[in-house]
């Protein structure tokens, strides 16, 4: 019996390697020549693996994107600091963790919101996704700044705060400033929290650094 479980155990383990080293490939290959571009056969490739392998495992292009972009909406450590920043009570450390939740997850999958932005453009399926995804992260920028509100410096409504939190947390302005930029993630998680202060709280360049 125990065999039986071991030898189940390690066909597992095979068959979510090769899952993982089809997801990495085709990450590879649609972030450097497009989604459209990109075919399973060349994704079997570059996997080391038979195309019947990927059909199999995916079924299509567009279930591996699925899972990508599965990998970057449920990230546990980027959620919970998120949850962290929701209940703290001091708003400069709130703004501190979100900035922090927010690197956590672009510093992860920046390119893989790049990758569906460019499917969706040719992909009625993608496109409806990407709303989703989108919604997603409306309603949780939305629930963080209702949770600041107390705490805005005059003149700043929920409506403004809304879209300064959104504006800043963009993937394309931490793409930006980390692959053409040249930033760190830690430089980038810096800049955000200070700017959030400033924006949000009224905080001066001074008074951030002390």
């Amino acid at each position: 019996m125990g065999d039986v479980k071991e030898r189940l155990t390690l066909r597992d383990e095979r068959a979510a390697v090769t899952r993982r080293r089809i997801a990495d490939a085709a990450r590879t290959l649609f972030g450097s020549r497009g989604y459209g571009a990109t075919t399973l056969k060349a994704v079997a490739d570059e996997a080391g693996v038979a195309v019947q392998t990927v059909y199999a495992v995916y079924g299509s292009k567009a279930g591996i994107l699925h899972e990508l972009r599965d990998t970057v909406v449920r990230q546990p450590a980027a959620e919970a600091l998120y949850d962290d920043a929701m209940r703290e009570p001091k708003a400069e450390r709130k703004l501190e963790l979100f900035a922090s939740s927010i690197r956590r997850r672009w510093e992860f999958g920046h390119d893989v919101v790049a990758i569906h932005g460019d499917a969706a453009a040719t992909d009625l399926a993608v496109r409806a996704e990407v709303e989703q995804v989108l919604g997603m992260r409306r309603n949780g920028i939305t629930r963080f700044a209702q949770s600041l509100e107390a705490e805005l410096q005059p003149g700043i409504d929920l409506a403004h705060a809304t879209a300064v939190l959104d504006a800043l947390t963009l993937p394309e302005v931490y793409a930006e400033l980390t692959g053409i930029g040249g930033w760190s993630a830690d430089e980038f998680e810096t800049w955000l929290a200070k700017s959030l202060k400033n924006q949000l709280l009224g905080r001066t360049d001074s008074e951030l650094a002390t």
